[in-house]
């Protein structure tokens, strides 16, 4: 017998040994049994997978189990994910978190929204106060929060006045999504009630006629009072002196006693010292005059709109948190100012209840860098 060339031989056992080859060369019976098995593995390759905990899939190989685990907790986890975005907000306690001491008026202001809202959504909302650094440990606390809802900044207008004064604020305004004004804070400019002048026109006469005989008092370097003084001075060409106190009542003391002259001070705190008789309101800073006060004009109207600059109350959550959960803090905070007793109390703290939309109050934050930053350049005010 001749010998095949050894590709003609790989050929000839190729084909004895595929399995058409080895189905015609068995009996019939083998032949059933072998298509009833190949039948059957066609079956389970093509089964219906259930993942659900329990299910035993003995019959499949150690490869193929693990592809079926693989897919199984990939479906559930992205049920599970699926779930928790879906899921009702709130679902656990809210934080306001404050850069003020407990018993001030934001702290104030902040636990009157807190229980409308706390009651409101049904869930505990916790005033949170972390006074220090010029409002720094508040804001950047906030800012380094998740992105969830469950902790908000509730701020004064000194978050945009460390973004134009400090050297390094340790956040930006792009950290936070502005969500309402809660309320404005009219800034007054009080005198001794000896004070020959009535109006800021008569003010700046004396600041003219005398340089070194008049001074203001703030509530502190920085302070929105100290910016609007320094203001004044600069669009008036006067020079009035600046004497920093740590607070409002003890640069009241020194102007009843007339150490000082003038001073800034919210007007809630000097509406309470009018009936002594000892100070008088010469102006105020705020978007329209004051029902409490309709003989005393605005700055603006007195002829200088640059330093018609109020402070405020707002809120703001972290940078990234869903629109949804930042519409309906925006909802619920209009809600709540729109009360007729959350007005009441809010004027008695000399106040204006504003409940802004998210979008307004994010153009009075982006105006205010811009007026507060100008007059911080102008007069090379720091913070030391």
């Amino acid at each position: 017998m001749p010998t095949l060339p050894n590709w003609a031989s790989k050929r000839r056992f190729a084909a004895a040994t595929s399995p058409l080859a080895t189905a015609s060369s068995s009996p019939p019976g083998d032949r059933r049994s072998r298509a009833r098995h190949s039948k059957s593995r066609a079956t389970t390759q093509h089964q219906t997978i259930n993942c659900k905990p329990g299910d035993k899939m003995t019959t499949l190989s150690l490869r193929r189990r693990a592809l079926l685990a693989t897919s199984c907790a990939l479906m559930i986890g992205g049920t599970t994910a699926a779930q928790a975005q879906t899921a009702p907000f709130p679902s656990k306690p809210i934080r306001f978190v404050i850069p003020t001491s407990p018993g001030g008026n934001l702290d104030l202001l902040a636990r009157i929204v807190a229980e409308k809202m706390g009651q409101a959504w049904g869930q505990q909302v916790i005033v949170d106060p972390k006074p220090g650094a010029n409002t720094l440990l508040a804001t950047t606390a906030v800012a380094r929060a998740p992105a969830d809802g469950y902790t908000v900044l509730f701020t004064i207008s000194g978050f945009v006045q460390n973004l134009v004064m400090h050297p390094n604020p340790q956040y930006k305004a792009g950290d936070f999504a502005p969500v309402s004004m809660v309320a404005s804070f009219p800034i007054a400019l009080a005198a001794n009630a000896s004070l020959p002048a009535n109006d800021l026109a008569g003010v700046v006469k004396l600041a003219k006629a005398d340089p070194d005989k008049l001074s203001f008092g703030s509530y502190g370097t920085g302070s929105g009072g100290h910016l609007i003084g320094e203001g004044l001075n600069k669009a008036a060409g006067i020079q009035i002196k600046h004497v920093a106190y740590k607070g409002e009542a003890p640069s009241f003391t020194d102007l009843a006693s007339g150490e000082i002259q003038l001073a800034y001070g919210s007007v809630g705190f000097y509406a309470r010292q009018l009936s002594a008789g000892k100070v008088k309101l010469i102006g105020v800073a705020s978007p329209q005059r004051l029902k409490e006060f309709p003989n005393v004009p605005t700055f603006a109207e007195a002829g200088y709109p640059d330093i018609n600059l109020p402070g405020w109350g707002g809120v703001f959550l972290p940078a990234g948190t869903p629109a949804p959960i930042v519409d309906k803090y925006v909802q619920e905070i209009a809600r709540i100012v729109a009360m007729p007793e959350v007005q009441a109390k809010i004027r008695d703290m000399g106040f204006v209840p504003m409940g802004s939309s998210n979008t307004e109050f994010a153009q009075t934050v982006a105006s205010d860098l811009q007026r507060w930053g100008k007059i911080v350049r102008e007069n090379n005010i720091k913070l030391e």
